[in-house]
């Protein structure tokens, strides 16, 4: 049977089709079958699973991910943004078809559907729950039919070994402060941890810190492993970061749903929006010897008052002796204020790894030069550390000088 073309939402839909479909295909036999079990399903505004109930996005984000077809969005206007268009007539099994209401003035879908064959589909219903629904034979989805897409026959993610670490992190529980998969993670916590331990690259703390490190990318030039950045979420300004994997998706501690991955096309993110920024330059310049040895103690050795060695622990200027002494055999004097008459003064535009910096406080404070605004120190607090000093709240203000040791 073939109806005419109607208007909907001020444009011509023309040709739509109620023909004949052929026998579900034999790629989409799980989702299918996955969607006919939870037929009589009730109606649950919000609803997300088959104990509580579903909604209409709910329903079909389910059917999807549980039968490992495909990972939507959680709304019907997010879900709409994946796939390409088809023609009714071109409807395929395992298709989505979107509908829209008569009452909204915007030109939007409202309604999602599983397209299941022969001008049927299943989806939810306020009054009956998850039916199956013969579209040709009902005025009601007829008249508010609004499109039909289909999603690509996978799902992009990169090979990255990057990405492949990240997603081992899946499910992981959202702490707020959270920097440890043991606690839970926060947004920049779950970023630092992994750049940490899957690159050796040590990232500011915070979302804002970390936007202002690394090289700014321009959407279409985003590639996985780029941090992706948004502002107002829960806070004014950047408060929020995600790494991209691929196939429009990020990977991010959200608030809500612990470690996950969300579209950038959706309209939460999409109006939250700041920018990229590519932080794999940040490295350690560990091709300098100095650097090298340095970093090792990184969060292994405590601060000791008076200590020289990393068996007992470091002092500031203890630090920076013991490694001058076992890497280049140089012998600095112990303490700081000696140190920065040891060498030649370096202008801060100018520094390399491996040379020495100082920092002011109640006595002069030495610290390796680690590449890319980043130095290797001793704090009382956090014993051997990697600062940016780009970032930091605390300690970018108080730079004093720089020398560099001849090696």
């Amino acid at each position: 049977m073939k109806w005419k073309g109607i208007l909907i939402g001020g444009c011509a839909l023309v040709g739509l089709m109620f023909m004949s479909q052929s026998a579900v295909s034999a790629q989409t036999p799980s989702l299918l079958e996955q969607a006919e079990k939870l037929i009589g399903t009730p109606y649950h505004k919000g609803g997300t699973d088959p104990k509580t109930g579903f909604d209409a996005s709910g329903f079909i984000q389910y059917v999807y991910k549980t039968s490992e077809t495909f990972d939507l969005p959680r709304k019907v206007i997010d879900q709409y943004q994946i796939g390409k268009k088809v023609s009714w007539d071109k409807a395929q099994p395992g298709d989505l078809v979107y509908f829209r209401s008569l009452e909204e003035t915007k030109d939007i879908p409202t309604h999602v559907a599983l397209y299941a064959g022969n001008n049927q589909v299943i989806h939810i219903t306020l009054s009956q729950g998850v039916v199956k629904t013969d579209v040709s034979k009902s005025k009601y989805w007829t008249d508010r039919f609004y499109a039909v897409k289909r999603l690509p026959g996978t799902q992009e993610i990169s090979d990255d070994p990057l990405v492949k670490d990240a997603l081992t992190y899946l499910g992981i529980p959202y702490e707020f402060g959270g920097a440890d998969p043991k606690t839970g993670f926060d947004c920049s916590g779950f970023l630092q941890y992994l750049f940490e331990k899957s690159l050796g690259i040590y990232l500011p703390r915070s979302a804002e810190q970390q936007w202002i490190v690394g090289e700014k990318v321009a959407l279409d030039d985003i590639r996985p492993g780029d941090f992706v950045f948004f502002s107002n979420t829960y806070k004014p300004g950047i408060s929020h970061v995600g790494m991209y994997i691929g196939g429009d998706r990020f990977i991010h501690a959200s608030r809500s749903e612990s470690v996950t991955i969300s579209y950038l096309s959706e309209s939460y993110w999409r109006e939250k929006w700041t920018g990229a920024k590519r932080l794999t330059d940040l490295e350690l310049a560990k091709e300098d010897p100095i650097v090298s040895k340095a970093a090792t103690y990184i969060g292994e050795v405590p601060y000791v008052k008076g200590g020289t060695n990393p068996k007992e622990g470091f002092d500031t200027a203890g630090f920076t002796q013991y490694v001058y002494q076992e890497v280049l055999g140089i012998e600095l004097p112990r303490y700081a204020s000696g140190q920065v008459k040891a060498g030649t003064p370096v202008k801060r535009s100018e520094l390399q790894p491996g040379d020495l910096v100082f920092f002011s406080g109640t006595s002069l404070m030495p610290a390796i030069y680690a590449g890319s605004n980043q130095v290797i120190h001793v704090t009382v607090s956090n014993g051997v550390v990697l600062t940016n000093m780009k970032t930091s709240t605390y300690w970018k203000d108080k730079y004093e000088t720089a020398v560099r040791i001849k090696k």
